[in-house]
């Protein structure tokens, strides 16, 4: 009686310990794989994401960078406690405008990327821009005294056939540039006709100059 009785409490401790082990690893990838701050994917996780097969790929993937605008003044005037609340702040305005089948990341300091799978770029850029609309509409408040209207400059790449995500994101941070180039709150989509090309954007008169109008940017 006592042997099988030991041989209980043993087995049962040794699962104890197999579930507490079981869940320290689960908290240690997802700190891995995730920004303390924001709790968003960090630039690690977000490169895992990417990588990481699909039961059913989709036939179209978009690509964004984003920079949050005025974000060093922020930093530099009221202080990295204010600073950390905007981040917070954008990050859940970003997961909020979002669908649930996009993949978001703080890649660091006030940098982000999203991948939308499904979405053409023409579709990504409505998602940007509705997500500008309500930061625009809503003032962030990290203490009662402070609040601000933030709003980002973005690039978008549409992932063309054959092409690497790692290119159409390489070709949405190009469009980036241009974006904060034609002034803050804009958002520029890169030419897929051309994406062979380094640094080709939309440039002509088509949607991204009228993002720029609609979002904001001067």
């Amino acid at each position: 009686m006592l042997p099988a009785l030991f041989r209980r409490r043993r087995r049962a401790k040794l699962t104890n310990r197999i579930v507490e082990l079981q869940l320290a690893l689960a908290e240690a990838q997802r700190a891995l794989h995730h920004d303390d701050l924001t709790a968003l994917l960090n630039r690690r996780g977000f490169r895992r994401a990417c990588d990481l097969p699909r039961d059913c790929p989709p036939s179209v993937i978009s690509c964004a960078m984003i920079d949050l605008d005025d974000f060093k003044g922020i930093n530099d005037t009221h202080g990295h406690a204010a600073g950390d609340a905007v981040l917070r702040y954008f990050a859940a305005a970003l997961r909020q405008g979002l669908r649930p089948v996009d993949t978001v990341a703080r890649l660091g300091g006030d940098e982000f990327a999203v991948m939308l799978a499904g979405a053409a770029g023409v579709d990504t850029e409505h998602i940007l821009l509705r997500i500008q609309h309500t930061l625009r509409s809503s003032a962030c408040r990290t203490m009662p005294t402070q609040a601000w209207s933030l709003k980002f400059s973005a690039g978008i790449a549409e992932r063309t056939a054959g092409e690497s995500l790692a290119r159409a994101l390489a070709r949405a941070d190009e469009a980036l540039l241009e974006a904060k180039r034609r002034g803050k709150g804009c958002i520029v989509r890169a030419s897929t006709s051309r994406a062979d090309q380094p640094g080709a954007v939309d440039s002509g008169s088509g949607s991204a100059e009228n993002s720029s109008r609609r979002a904001g940017g001067s």
